[in-house]
C-alpha cells in the first residue's frame, strides 16, 4: 500500500473535496484522485460515496481512517527519529509565529527532543537578536508568493466561550439570536483590522464591547470574570476553567497555518525536525485543531 495513497485518502477525508485536498497537499486534482482510484481498487472497495456535495466516507471508509491516522502519525515519529540518529543536532533554530500558534507549539514542546534547540518569536515584536531573521515562520493563511518554501501545517478553529453564568440556565450552543445579544469582549481600536474583531462587530449588530483587550490571555480572563463572552481558540477555551463553550465552532474565525523556510534552509536536518515536529504539534492538539 503506497504512503502517498494513504495521504491523499486523509486529505479527501479530512475536506470532502478534490480540489480541496489538492490544494492541501500541494498536488494536482487529478493526482488526488488518481491516488483514491489506487487505493480503493487495491483495497476492493469504495471508501467515498461521490455526490454533488463532494466526496462522504462510506462506512468502509469510516472504518479505515482511525488506522490511517495512525499510520500518518507513525510515518512522521520515523522520519523525525532518523533525523534525529542521522547527525547531532546542534544549531538553534529560531521559529516565528503568531499569538495562538505559538501557544500550539509551545505546548507540544514536550514531543521534541533535546535537540535542536528551539527559540521563539512572536510575529510583530521586536526580537533580542533583530539582526537575526527567524529560520521559520508561521502565518495564518497562505503567504504572498514568493521565493520561499511553504507547507500546510494544520488548522486552529475557535467558538465564543463565557462564564456559565452566560447560559442562564440553557444548554449550549446559544443560538445565534441570544449569542448576538450577549454582551462581549474586543480588541483595542489599532486592532479593528484583524478578522476577529470585524467579524465581532458584524455578529454583535454593531454594538460596542463592554471591555477591549490586547490579547487572547487577557480575553480568557476577562470571560472567566462573567462580563462578557470572548472569541477564543477552542483549544484553549475547551480547556480553561471558569469558561464554557457558548457557540459551535465559527467557520469564518477558522484558521489556517502555513510554514514558510528559505530554499537555502529547507534541506538542513534541523531545519526539517523542526517542520516536522511543528506538524506534529498541530496534530496533537486534543481539540479545536485540524491537521
Amino acid at each position: 500500500m503506497d504512503w502517498e495513497d494513504l495521504r491523499a485518502f486523509l486529505a479527501v477525508a479530512k475536506r470532502s473535496n478534490l480540489r480541496q485536498a489538492a490544494d492541501m497537499l500541494e498536488v494536482t486534482q487529478p493526482t488526488i484522485a488518481r491516488r483514491l482510484k489506487r487505493l480503493e481498487a487495491e483495497i476492493g472497495i469504495p471508501l467515498f460515496e461521490r455526490t454533488r456535495e463532494g466526496h462522504h466516507l462510506t462506512e468502509a471508509g469510516a472504518l479505515l481512517l482511525p488506522d490511517a491516522r495512525a499510520v500518518e502519525t507513525a510515518a512522521l515519529r520515523v522520519e523525525q527519529g532518523a533525523l534525529r540518529l542521522s547527525q547531532g543536532l546542534s544549531e538553534t533554530v529560531r521559529v516565528e509565529a503568531g499569538e495562538w500558534a505559538a501557544a500550539v507549539i509551545v505546548r507540544g514542546l514536550h514531543l521534541l527532543s533535546s535537540q535542536p534547540k528551539i527559540e521563539f518569536v512572536l510575529s510583530g515584536r521586536s526580537s533580542p537578536k533583530a539582526d537575526r531573521s527567524p529560520d521559520l515562520s508561521l502565518h495564518h493563511g497562505l503567504p504572498a508568493t514568493g521565493s520561499e518554501l511553504t507547507r500546510r501545517v494544520g488548522a486552529i478553529n475557535c467558538a465564543l466561550y463565557g462564564s456559565p453564568d452566560l447560559l442562564r440556565g440553557q444548554t449550549a450552543p446559544l443560538a445565534d439570536t441570544e449569542l448576538s445579544a450577549l454582551p462581549w469582549l474586543g480588541f483595542v481600536e489599532e486592532q479593528q483590522d484583524y478578522v476577529t474583531m470585524q467579524w465581532l462587530q458584524n455578529f454583535m449588530n454593531g454594538r460596542g464591547p463592554v471591555a477591549r483587550m490586547t490579547n487572547t490571555d487577557l480575553m480568557l480572563v476577562g470571560a472567566s470574570t462573567g462580563i462578557g463572552a470572548a472569541v477564543l481558540p477552542c483549544f484553549i477555551g475547551d480547556e480553561a476553567p471558569g469558561v464554557t463553550r457558548l457557540s459551535n465552532t465559527i467557520p469564518e474565525l477558522r484558521a489556517e497555518y502555513w510554514l514558510k523556510v528559505s530554499p537555502n534552509l529547507a534541506q538542513n536536518p534541523s531545519i526539517r525536525l523542526v517542520s516536522l515536529w511543528i506538524i506534529d504539534c498541530f496534530r496533537s492538539m486534543r481539540t479545536g485543531g485540524e491537521v
